[in-house]
């Protein structure tokens, strides 16, 4: 599991919620999560703002998103 979908789990939100709260369309929330695309700088920017974290908790210096450990998932 990513980062990503870990903060969006914990606060109960869906992938389209996500996505319509920072101005994005859902499937490509999906497909980030998946791993099939990384996220554009200013999106990482605008995810960050939105969970009130760091971009680099988010994601890797190369932009990809970093996973959380299955423990804590």
């Amino acid at each position: 599991m990513t980062k990503l979908e870990y903060l969006r789990k914990q606060k109960g939100l869906s992938q389209s919620k996500l996505g319509l709260a920072v101005g994005i369309n859902p499937n490509l929330i999906s497909q980030i999560e998946r791993g099939w695309r990384k996220p554009y700088p200013k999106l990482l920017q605008s995810l960050a703002a939105y969970f009130e974290v760091p971009v680099e908790e988010i994601a890797k210096p190369d932009g990809t998103l970093k996973e959380v450990n299955s423990e804590i998932a």
